[in-house]
């Protein structure tokens, strides 16, 4: 029988730009050709990344650059005016049209590989996909999962103390979310992605919400045993938090580690030396002085990206403001 291969999906702006090119040269180093049915880079930059990036993303991919597609949005569907972050959200989603493989994994540029990928960490033996749960109780993101669960005829209460969680990598069927899309145009007379911003949606609690209003229970829709992928998140961007991360990694096999954008950004001396030294152990820079010049790179480009960037979702952010408010702030 032929192995199940899977298409990885990553969405990436102007301020992750470098940190994709981490995520190319992880991957040429722990993802198996035999895995892969395509790689698909959506460039959600305002203005399209230079032929020069391009090029050297290609190469960075190594042994995996047959496989690299560079879509811009334009190419998978018409986003609904709404601040980059949504956009990334329904670009997850509508590219499933543009999927050949059964199911996909997405990607954000914070996540690269540093073990060996094995298709056991994104499916279980009985082909359930796996997926990490945790509470919502306390959770910032309750009252999002709240408002989804409602949208598509669930009772949040059922829910909220355990849900599918909602960071990447995410594994998602592509006839499902081709599926789900179909419906939620079909009941709200809308496009999707209009759809979506109207109502406020978020992309893996509607993914995981509409499959278990179709009847799933979450066991029975998921493996939840897949282990959590360390990542230093901003609140965590210190010494400490960054080699809690590195020991989860060194301890455990989830194949991914993440830095997020804003944790690079504020990474002190001592931690920027200590994700130098894991970096270069893990072969994604040929020395610890290259991946700290690395960070001090980034962190002086970061806060001009981020300008540009707010200016660039500030015309979402006002159509998302309500009507009645704007109506008051003109007045």
């Amino acid at each position: 029988m032929e192995s199940q291969k899977l298409t990885f999906v990553s969405v990436v702006f102007e301020a992750e730009l470098p940190l994709l090119r981490i995520q190319a040269r992880s991957a040429a180093i722990y993802l198996p050709a035999e895995l892969v049915e395509a790689i698909i880079v959506i460039d959600n930059t305002a203005r399209g990344i230079s032929a020069k990036y391009r090029q050297d993303l290609r190469s960075d991919y190594g042994p995996l650059a047959s496989f690299v597609q560079i879509l811009r949005p334009s190419d998978i569907c018409q986003v609904a005016s709404t601040t980059g972050w949504r956009s990334q959200q329904i670009l997850k989603l509508m590219i499933a049209d543009r999927i050949t493989s059964k199911r996909y994994v997405t990607l954000d540029a914070k996540n690269h590989f540093v073990n060996p990928v094995e298709l056991g960490f994104f499916e279980a033996a009985d082909g359930r996909a796996r997926v990490s749960v945790y509470g919502y109780e306390t959770h910032p993101l309750r009252p999002n999962l709240e408002r989804v669960l409602t949208y598509v005829g669930l009772d949040p209460n059922e829910y909220v103390g355990r849900f599918t969680a909602t960071v990447t990598p995410f594994v998602l069927d592509t006839a499902t979310v081709q599926a789900m899309i179909a419906d939620v145009q079909a009941r709200s007379g809308r496009d999707f992605s209009k759809e979506f911003v109207v109502q406020d949606l978020t992309e893996f609690f509607l993914y995981s919400g509409w499959i278990l209003a179709q009847g799933e229970s979450l066991d029975e829709a998921f493996d939840c045993d897949r282990p959590s992928c360390p990542t230093v998140w901003p609140r965590s961007a210190d010494i400490d938090g960054v080699r809690a991360a590195i020991a989860q990694a060194d301890e455990g096999d989830a194949p991914v580690f993440s830095v997020h954008r804003r944790a690079l950004a504020q990474l002190n001396p001592a931690s920027t030396a200590a994700l130098a030294s894991f970096w270069t152990q893990r072969g994604l820079f040929e020395s610890e002085d290259a991946a700290t010049e690395f960070v001090l790179d980034f962190q002086r480009s970061y806060q001009k990206a981020a300008r540009r960037q707010r200016r660039r979702d500030l015309p979402g952010k006002v159509a998302s403001v309500p009507r009645k408010i704007r109506g008051k702030l003109r007045n």
